[in-house]
């Protein structure tokens, strides 16, 4: 009882402290043992929170792995395991929905960083398509595009389609490599290139396609450029 009063009176006084500066110079691993107070009732959850950080390598990771690997970890079992990994796909879309309500100018200092942000988190590899207007202002973004760990499928008219229905005046074409292997293949050239033509057919500029590959980044456009 004297254990489950100390526990207690932990968690009112991070509620307290939470209550009067949010996060703000919180350590990482304070801030996961007080969402891990959202879904563990009454235990210390303050050992859970450093046993996931020093699993995954970072606050960030824990919100990137699976169901199957958080339950490994000590302290976790399958409530906190989906509530995590709930929270995490709930910040991605969050991010997705606070995206479409703005334009965003995408150039060659940006682009980078834009495009690292929008792989964030996925195990799979997927294609994006986005559109941008005359300025270079982002107008729309689709992730079209699911497919195996090594291999997906390019559906070039509904790509043509999106371009068209959005009015674009470019298109930037995105696709990661969850293997990390940061290399534009064969399939990629031959696809970016066919792509590039059905584009230029209807008045689209093809800007770059860009690999996402553990946190980097290679164009294909200029990988196209230097085989000639």
């Amino acid at each position: 009882m004297a254990n489950d009063n100390v526990h207690k009176g932990h968690r009112a006084r991070m509620k307290d402290k939470f209550g009067k500066s949010n996060f703000k110079g919180w350590e990482p691993h304070q801030v996961l043992e007080y969402i891990l107070h959202l879904c563990i009732p009454r235990v210390d959850t303050n050992e859970t929170a450093h046993n996931l950080i020093n699993q995954f390598g970072g606050f960030a990771n824990v919100f990137k792995v699976s169901k199957e690997q958080l339950c490994k970890v000590e302290g976790v079992g399958k409530v906190t395991a989906d509530f995590i990994y709930t929270l995490g796909h709930f910040v991605r879309y969050y991010n997705e929905v606070r995206f479409k309500m703005k334009r965003f100018v995408l150039d060659s200092e940006s682009c980078e960083q834009y495009m690292i942000n929008l792989f964030d988190g996925l195990e799979r590899e997927h294609f994006f398509i986005i559109c941008l207007n005359a300025r270079n202002e982002v107008i729309f973004q689709e992730d079209i595009f699911e497919g195996s760990f090594d291999s997906i499928d390019i559906d070039l008219p509904r790509i043509l389609r999106i371009a068209v229905k959005n009015d674009a005046s470019y298109v930037v074409m995105a696709h990661n490599h969850p293997s990390g292997i940061a290399i534009a293949s064969d399939a990629d050239i031959v696809s970016t290139s066919t792509i590039m033509k059905a584009l230029n057919m209807c008045n689209i500029k093809l800007l770059d396609h860009i690999i996402v590959a553990d946190g980097k980044c290679v164009s294909v456009r200029n990988e196209m450029l230097e085989r000639g």
